[in-house]
């Protein structure tokens, strides 16, 4: 009897699983309202934020509201940055930059890998755009656009 029971049980916590998955899913639909929400404060960090901003509008997956309490998810983004000459960046700045996509409890369900650019010929020496760009590209492989 315990092994039914244990099937049962086990049975029950995948459906219960698989429920707060498909809602949690549900929140990050097409349609539905993002804020974007800039984790670092520093000049560079805050551009970024803002062009991405402007992309995730310009894709129109989701709509971008500008009041957190209005938003059905969050999407974070850490923007750092560093300046100087080193190997890859010609002395200017580089980025790097982690998204992660949160519900309005600040449940994470997806983290991006960090993206990193350095200006350069490629990116029009524009590394902030670049890593942004990096970011729009992974979601949108992940919503299927």
């Amino acid at each position: 009897m315990t092994r039914l029971k244990e099937l049962i049980l086990g049975l029950m916590g995948t459906f219960i699983a698989l429920t707060g998955f498909s809602q949690s899913e549900a929140t990050f639909s097409k349609g539905n309202q993002v804020y974007v929400e800039g984790v670092s404060k520093n000049e560079n960090s805050v551009a970024a934020v803002k062009t991405l901003r402007e992309e995730l509008s310009e894709w129109g997956y989701w709509q971008v509201v500008s009041e957190k309490s209005k938003a059905d998810f969050i999407l974070k983004v850490d923007v750092k940055t560093s300046e100087g000459i080193t190997l890859t960046s010609w002395g200017g700045t580089s980025y790097t930059l982690v998204g992660q996509i949160a519900d309005k409890n600040g449940n994470v369900s997806w983290e991006s890998p960090q993206f990193k650019s350095s200006p350069n010929g490629t990116n029009g020496f524009n590394s902030g755009r670049a890593v942004v760009n990096k970011l729009m590209r992974a979601l949108k492989k992940k919503y299927n656009e």
